[in-house]
């Protein structure tokens, strides 16, 4: 008789060294503990064959270019496979070789999808959009991805913190779990925002015909490189995957005991295995049980010591998948739809984009057998094309990704194509295309170098709805001799940009005599610049230790110069030669050049406009005279925001703070202001 277990097993980090603890593994359907498993027969494992599982993995990002944040990289999960072959197949010299047995059980990357069509084994979902509502108890919530990620809790729970991770499989759509073992990568559970408390999740037993089956876990305990917290070795997935597998943690249910009187219905339900409660060291002076195994990978000891899984563990796991997930054994899904291929992956363009020449990220995979070298990939948007040969030598279901430099002046269609030296048998996969939208905007650049505890430092963007334009942070300790730099596009407005350390004093390694005053910063600083003008910056000691939180308010105007068509910032006899070569131009799906109004056409109505125009700039201030009235006392800018640093530049007649390039000012009226140690020393009115 098949028994589910409903409920989930979580895994907690306790400390910054993703030390795990797990809950909520006493939560059980109200069947009697013996008729839950009954003991695996006894396997040979020197001659036992190998059950290889055809793995796919949904990373569920939130919206980054690949290799980002959330949206990790091919590699990276590449990296996580090896790591668990290791683990499953106890591989000498690796982490994975320990005192445990080779379950031989091994795990390859899906390389023929579910419609016979070549595949990496790794679907990218965007999460941004994914919003979960419920009325539970008459309480009405909504919860969405992007700002919460995913809960552990099942559907209507009450108060989530995050939307539930079996209606989110179901709305993302699983592949055949008869056929498939699914894995699922998201940003964060519970709320913890990627870092402390749970680290994935898993049921106990897989469940065939349910997109409910598969763990899931955070993208950054997934793989040993990439975007992962410091010292992880993936012994998170190792831990998750044995509970899909049908394994309890050592202890069992309830915490555990030293003792057992029936080690085939108490416990973890495996003889070979110690009585334990839970572990948390790796010495063996701080085991709960005299007899405890700290290595194994089903307790909660530190990813360092775990490298265990015993014979007892492989029987019960192999037992699941010959009894349970038997379709594993016969899915083709590890076999290549032809020998020689290769293609392209996937392809990526941050978009909207401020500026006219950005990256396409591209990962090019052999979805073959045999080895693929000199891929050359091409780039083309119809009006300007470039090629690039890459010394690369792929072998069978690996993948390579690859950042090339393009320009595009407007919005529009990316082709890119990839050829291998070889003569390949499927050539539909060679070819990809991704939208470059182009809008004009500043970029605001954020460079930031942390103190010692870089861990502790978080940052946002906001823009004046107090919606989150941008963020970052969560950076790996000890990473005082880095630079991070983002940055972002602006398309006007005003902004708060918000720099949080969770500690409580900045970005100061040391305040020895509490004084407020950092003693050691390691150099540390921040920088905003928008359009390569610095806008405000951090650099002295005196201002690192600012607490929990800093905030800086900006506005960023964009200046529309009509007439203008090259771009140049001057309307003259060049903007009139592009009028006069494309008039009569009618929009087929690109846009004509020239259009100035917006109507599909370039006609004589945009003509004048640019003779209207003509000899004009996009920038240039006249200075009023000289009597003006003293602008403190005739303009409202009693409100303008005070700061410590010495600076000049532009406010608007309400107070906000513009910047200081006069260029990119629109038409108006505005306020120069000099600050002097906090104190305005003087103003004047400019009009442009």
């Amino acid at each position: 008789m098949r028994f589910l277990i409903a409920t989930l097993f979580f895994c907690f980090s306790a400390t910054l060294l993703a030390q795990e603890q797990c809950g909520s593994d006493a939560l059980m359907m109200g069947m009697p503990r013996s008729q839950r498993m009954m003991p695996p027969p006894e396997i040979d494992l020197d001659t036992a064959e190998v059950i290889v599982v055809p793995v796919v993995f949904h990373i569920v990002h939130k919206g980054e270019a690949i290799g980002e944040g959330t949206n990790i990289s091919d590699e990276q999960i590449q990296s996580c496979v090896t790591a668990l072959n290791e683990d499953f197949r106890k591989i000498e010299g690796t982490n994975g070789d320990g005192l445990g047995v080779d379950t031989k059980i091994e795990f390859c990357l899906a390389s023929r999808s579910p419609d016979n069509l070549p595949t990496t084994g790794i679907v990218r979902h965007d999460g941004s959009d994914l919003v979960y509502e419920q009325t539970f108890s008459g309480q009405y919530q909504v919860v969405t991805y992007m700002e919460d990620g995913v809960t552990s809790s099942g559907q209507f729970s009450g108060t989530l913190q995050g939307i539930p991770a079996t209606w989110m499989k179901q709305e993302l759509g699983c592949w055949d779990t008869e056929k498939y073992f699914n894995m699922w990568i998201v940003s964060e559970i519970d709320g913890n925002n990627g870092g402390g408390g749970i680290q994935g999740f898993s049921y106990v037993g897989h469940t065939p015909s349910n997109c409910f089956a598969g763990p899931v876990q955070l993208y950054n305990v997934t793989g040993t490189t990439g975007n992962i917290k410091t010292g992880n070795l993936n012994k998170t997935t190792s831990h998750e995957i044995g509970h899909a597998f049908n394994l309890y943690h050592t202890f069992g249910f309830g915490g555990g005991t030293c003792t057992e009187t029936n080690c085939e219905t108490q416990g973890d339900q495996v003889c070979d295995t110690p009585p334990t409660s839970a572990n948390q060291s790796c010495n063996p002076n701080f085991a709960s049980c005299p007899d405890a195994q700290l290595e194994n990978y089903m307790d909660y000891t530190p990813q360092s010591c775990r490298n265990t899984f015993t014979q007892g563990q492989a029987e019960r796991m192999r037992e699941e998948l010959w009894t349970q997930l038997n379709g594993f054994t016969q899915s083709l899904g590890c076999v290549p739809v032809v020998d020689v291929d290769g293609g392209i992956s996937s392809m990526a363009i941050s978009n909207p984009n401020c500026e006219t020449a950005f990256d396409v990220t591209i990962s090019i995979a052999n979805f073959g057998i045999q080895e693929l070298t000199n891929p050359t990939i091409t780039l083309s948007n119809g009006s300007s094309q470039t090629s690039v040969d890459l010394d690369v030598t792929l072998t069978g279901g690996e993948t390579a990704t690859i950042i090339l430099p393009f320009s595009a002046l407007a919005s529009s269609t990316i082709e890119a194509e990839v050829i291998f030296e070889q003569a390949e048998s499927f050539v539909s996969n060679n070819q990809s295309e991704a939208e470059f939208v182009y809008v004009e905007g500043n970029v605001l650049t954020i460079e930031l170098s942390p103190d010692v505890w870089s861990n502790e430092l978080d940052w946002e963007l906001l823009d004046e709805q107090g919606e989150i334009v941008a963020s970052g942070g969560d950076y790996p300790v000890f990473s005082q001799d880095s630079t991070f730099v983002d940055e972002v596009c602006l398309f006007g407005g005003c902004y708060t940009f918000s720099l949080y350390d969770s500690n409580g004093d900045g970005m100061c390694s040391f305040d020895l005599d509490d004084d407020g005053s950092c003693d050691a910063f390691y150099d540390a600083f921040l920088r905003l610049t928008l359009n390569s003008e610095v806008i405000f910056e951090i650099v002295d000691a005196q201002d690192m230790d600012f607490g929990s939180v800093l905030n800086f308010d900006f506005c960023d105007e964009v200046v529309d110069c009509v007439g203008d068509v090259n771009g140049d910032n001057i309307v003259s006899v060049d903007d009139i030669l592009i009028m006069l070569t494309n008039i009569g131009c009618v929009s087929l799906g690109a846009p004509c050049e020239g259009d100035l109004n917006g109507d599909g056409t370039t006609d004589v109505n945009d003509l004048n406009e640019v003779l209207a125009h003509y000899g004009s700039t996009c920038s240039g201030l006249v200075l009023l005279e000289e009597n003006t009235p003293p602008v403190l006392e005739q303009m409202p800018v009693m409100s303008i925001a005070k700061s410590s640093q010495n600076r000049m530049g532009f406010y608007d007649l309400s107070g906000r703070w513009i910047g200081n390039d006069r260029e990119r000012l629109r038409q108006g009226i505005y306020i120069l202001v000099e600050l002097k140690d906090g104190d305005i020393v003087q103003s004047k009115v400019f009009i442009q």
